[in-house]
């Protein structure tokens, strides 16, 4: 089952994985797709992905989806785990990197004069200083309100004792230190963590992706 992130949902944010797993889930979460986008979503979207886990190979989350996913994990324990570049932050936050990531943007969280039109822009300038300027388009007004209702992915609540309890790969890109932090943070609750270079925040496009996560899957 793969647990799409805050971007293309579906099949279309694992094209190929899609043709690598026919037969895999690839369910759209609450406040993705049509769907308008509400308080309380990440919770109800690990909720269904934890009603689906004991008949699942593996649950694979990517990007925001690992927070999901792990947080279905700490519900159903799957029978494999498998994270790729997972937001995974309230396990590195200690760290420095993912630190001043906090530090910019916790800020931009609790900002409540900021709407739906000018919310993304706001975190994206914390981000990396990219203005991407305020959201005009239903689309662009969809992802802000998403992004702001569905919250900083540090506060969503994930077991480390469940992590401990379920086999887990992690796989990052080695492109940047706050994910490289959240890898060592996994490593240290007994995950596995590989690094396919290239491709940057898109390690699902690398072209060894599918086979390490099957060869993982099938080996637990």
């Amino acid at each position: 089952m793969f647990v799409h992130g805050s971007g293309h949902v579906g099949r279309q944010a694992f094209p190929q994985q899609a043709a690598a797993f026919p037969g895999a889930a690839f369910p759209v979460l609450p406040g993705y797709g049509d769907q308008e986008p509400a308080v309380g979503d990440v919770a109800a979207g690990a909720h269904a992905l934890a009603l689906r886990a004991s008949d699942a190979d593996g649950i694979v989350g990517y990007s925001y989806g690992g927070v999901v996913a792990t947080m279905a994990s700490s519900m159903e324990p799957p029978r494999a785990l498998v994270l790729i570049e997972p937001a995974l932050f309230q396990l590195s936050a200690d760290r420095p990197a993912t630190a001043r990531l906090i530090e910019r943007l916790e800020p931009i969280y609790l900002d409540a004069t900021l709407t739906d039109a000018t919310f993304e822009r706001a975190f994206m300038l914390a981000l990396d200083g990219h203005d991407i300027g305020t959201a005009v388009t239903a689309s662009e007004l969809r992802s802000s309100k998403r992004s702001r209702l569905h919250g900083a992915p540090w506060r969503h609540p994930v077991d480390a004792a469940a992590i401990r309890e379920t086999p887990t790969l992690v796989l990052t890109g080695g492109w940047n230190e706050e994910y490289e932090e959240v890898a060592a943070a996994l490593v240290g609750l007994g995950a596995v963590h590989e690094v396919l270079p290239g491709h940057g925040h898109r390690v699902i496009d690398h072209p060894d992706c599918s086979a390490r996560i099957r060869a993982f899957v099938e080996a637990v």
